[in-house]
């Protein structure tokens, strides 16, 4: 069905609720069946893409990509959208992300074609965002009409017509297929999808602050387009520099990892298991557990932790209570990683980040080793 005669009702889209984007989701179409330049226009690194094999359901092909590509998933790595065709469009699913609501993607998604975003969240938050040859139009926020805003937002005027927001969702989808003749049914959710780990593009407020490509243009710009050898050296240097920082290079395992790498000893691997990957200023260790009535807990008892240690495998002198660890040693675990470069040094570069905040260490030490790699041929 196509245009606004025949459309479905605002009604027509509770079947949402039962699927795996019930949650939080962000559903782009673009008028453009060549995935690739779409998927580059989100900052897709398609060198990097993981075609997921058949036509299969969303929520089997997002299984894949929970398995295959090492956090996707909670803000643990890049984002990752899933790509497919239909109908000469393409559509773009993101599992709880919003990249597609953003100028900096539906500028470059709709250069030469129209662009409609539909984004939700658990908190049932929303955004509707419209682009058609490189400028968004209209959009806004949580069914606020009275405050939509773009380069014309009287464009979306005669689609709005008639809608009783019953449903933001709902109503959402009707508009958006009034705007592109494309009518969201549960077969979209059905198809052959591409895989592909977004880098995102720098935000208008971009500044440095923390070493993550959406605040650092170079890093992101280097993050897209470097290839294996680069990104697997700066994630090495990311993590030398955090364990570094946080005085635990001189460690047995930590040592042997360093001087081992690319290889991961196993303790390695156990040591990062142990320790876990939460900041030292959110994770207090047992000396530090208060009880119910907000007396300190008993202390553990030394022998307790020796018996501890042994069990984990490694030597002491690494502790998830103390600031940097935790974090310095994820983010050297990260740089052995198998995984996508891409992927490896984001994540790596990530728990770095982490780690030199938690040791309150500003950003251009970390900045100046991990764009040294980069640029090292």
């Amino acid at each position: 069905m196509s245009g606004m005669d025949g459309q479905l009702g605002e009604d027509a889209f509770g079947w949402i609720d039962a699927t795996c984007l019930s949650e939080a989701a962000c559903v782009t179409f673009t008028e453009d069946d060549e995935v690739g330049r779409v998927a580059a226009a989100f900052g897709g690194r398609l060198d990097h893409a993981l075609p997921v094999e058949g036509v299969r359901p969303l929520a089997e092909a997002l299984a894949v990509v929970a398995e295959r590509i090492p956090g996707s998933r909670f803000g643990k790595g890049l984002p990752v959208a899933l790509f497919a065709r239909r109908d000469g469009w393409a559509v773009t699913f993101e599992d709880n992300g919003g990249e597609g609501t953003r100028a900096a993607v539906l500028e470059r998604a709709s250069r030469v074609c129209r662009s409609v975003s539909v984004f939700w969240n658990v908190n049932m938050l929303t955004k509707f965002a419209f682009a058609e040859n490189g400028r968004v139009l209209a959009e806004f926020s949580d069914g606020a009409l009275g405050s939509v805003h773009g380069a014309d937002p009287g464009r979306i005027d005669a689609a709005l017509e008639g809608l009783g927001w019953e449903s933001r969702l709902g109503a959402m989808f009707t508009l958006a297929g009034r705007l592109t003749g494309q009518v969201f049914t549960p077969e979209w959710l059905n198809g052959e999808f591409l895989a592909v780990p977004l880098v995102r593009w720098p935000r208008r407020d971009a500044d440095g602050r923390l070493f993550l490509p959406e605040l650092d243009g170079a890093l992101g710009e280097a993050l897209r387009s470097a290839g294996e050898g680069p990104l697997r050296r700066a994630a090495f240097a990311a993590a030398e520099y955090a364990v570094t920082m946080a005085g635990i290079s001189g460690h047995p395992v930590i040592a042997e990892a360093l001087a081992a790498w690319p290889e991961r000893p196993a303790l390695l691997e156990r040591m990062a298991q142990s320790v876990g990957s939460r900041p030292a200023r959110s994770n207090p260790g047992p000396m530090r557990a208060q009880g119910r009535a907000g007396e300190t807990a008993p202390a553990v008892r030394p022998a307790d932790l020796e018996i501890a240690r042994r069990l984990r495998g490694y030597p002491e002198g690494v502790s998830d209570s103390e600031p940097g660890h935790a974090m310095a040693v994820q983010a050297l675990h990260q740089a052995t990683e198998a995984a996508a470069p891409v992927v490896v040094a984001y994540r790596a570069i990530k728990y770095a980040d982490e780690a030199r905040r938690d040791l309150g260490h500003d950003v251009a030490g970390l900045r100046e080793v991990v764009m040294r790699a980069f640029a090292a041929s």
